[in-house]
């Protein structure tokens, strides 16, 4: 049996209603709920009978990612809960996580989910202040927020996250404060900060196009950027990821770390997820229809499949462990046959104090999380090799 680390992904694709900025696959149709959980469970059922080698691996990390997975009533949850152990190992200190909206939950079906396992909530909180939510779309304001937490706390959770943005049109500084002001008050164990990005295909790309909402400019967003670094810094979290924040490094995000590897297996389940096994990734069609319509006809619904080229890997393993806890730098070295720190780009990044190398890492400084894009392009390939001997 394969015994290195597993992880699952599962995709729930509902929400109440879709937020302006978000181009993750989702609909508004809740009445397909059910018919969606049992499409699910064949959907792994159809996978192990497909890959044994998957058969009694044990799971370290599980997520339920939207979509809004807090839309799954306790009995829901419990039947793909049910499934999961039929098929994988889960192991005793497995970190298993649910994304909430606040708008979503009750103090009764939080206890449900933990009584299931679950034992680490992401709240998407996104800000405090009211005009900025009804800007984003979000369903719930800043009292349901916190009540969310505090219900939170009640059931029993003692590990839980909040999802923040800034940079969004317009913002001012006091705005941005007062949201991370909030945010630290409620003592939480884990704040996940994101720079609004206008992603093709959304409301809020089309808005951008008809010159109805205009973006920050880049130096600004970085000037709030280092804002949201200063204050939560000030009360006590560790920057590990570009956009993730811990109190301790017990309450980083286990299961997000697994993507930053660059190495590590993560299975996934439910339509437009993404999973990444023995090497090979590949993904499910984004429609729950045609997801529902494969299954029917006996098929994975993976729409594509691919494996990448070392050079592809050299530059993706460069991104994900940069941009959070630091490149292994023996580790790179032995399967891309290359020393980083021969090369003058990396001595200079150093210097510069984007870069530091520490305890077999290479790492991120402060200053250098908010240019990590223009660091990797700096580290691509080039002609000059730095070959090991």
């Amino acid at each position: 049996m394969n015994e290195s680390p597993l992880s699952a992904y599962l995709h729930i694709p509902f929400c109440e209603r879709k937020c302006v900025y978000c181009d993750f696959y989702s609909i508004e149709n809740l009445s397909l709920r059910e018919e969606f959980v049992e499409l699910l469970t064949r959907e792994i059922d159809m996978k192990l009978a497909a890959y044994p080698q998957l058969a009694g691996r044990m799971l370290h990390t599980i997520f339920f990612g939207g979509g809004t997975p807090s839309l799954l009533t306790p009995h829901e949850l419990e039947r793909i809960v049910a499934k999961l152990s039929a098929h994988f190992t889960i192991a005793d200190d497995c970190e298993f996580t649910m994304e909430c909206n606040p708008g979503t939950v009750t103090l009764e079906k939080l206890r449900g989910y933990r009584v299931l396992g679950v034992n680490r909530l992401s709240f998407g909180v996104q800000s405090f202040d009211a005009d900025e939510l009804k800007f984003l779309g979000r369903i719930h304001d800043a009292d349901q927020a916190r009540e969310a937490v505090r219900l939170a706390r009640e059931a029993g959770f003692d590990n839980v996250s909040i999802d923040l943005i800034f940079s969004l049109p317009g913002q001012k500084e006091a705005l941005l404060q007062n949201t991370l002001d909030e945010a630290i008050a409620l003592e939480t164990d884990h704040i996940s900060a994101y720079n609004l990005i206008v992603e093709h295909g959304t409301p809020l790309y089309r808005l951008v196009q008809l010159n109805k909402v205009i973006e920050l400019d880049p130096e600004r967003s970085a000037e709030l950027f280092s804002i949201v670094q200063q204050r939560l810094a000030e009360a006590g979290f560790e920057q590990y990821e570009i956009s993730n924040y811990a109190k301790s490094p017990g309450t980083r995000a286990k299961h997000n770390l697994v993507y930053w590897d660059g190495f590590k297996d993560y299975v996934s389940f439910g339509p437009s997820a993404h999973e990444f096994v023995a090497g090979e990734r590949a993904w499910n069609v984004s429609s729950l229809e045609q997801y529902g319509r494969m299954i029917r006809e006996g098929k994975l619904p993976r729409i594509n499949r691919e494996v990448l080229s070392m050079e592809e890997r050299r530059t993706e393993v460069l991104y994900l462990q940069l941009r959070s806890t630091g490149l292994r730098i023996a580790e790179f070295n032995s399967v891309f046959g290359e020393d980083l720190l021969l090369n003058p780009e990396v001595t200079f990044l150093i210097e510069d104090g984007m870069l530091r190398h520490e305890n077999g890492l290479l790492r991120l400084t402060e200053r250098g999380y908010r240019f990590c894009d223009g660091i990797v392009t700096r580290l691509m390939p080039s002609e000059v090799s730095y070959v090991l001997q």
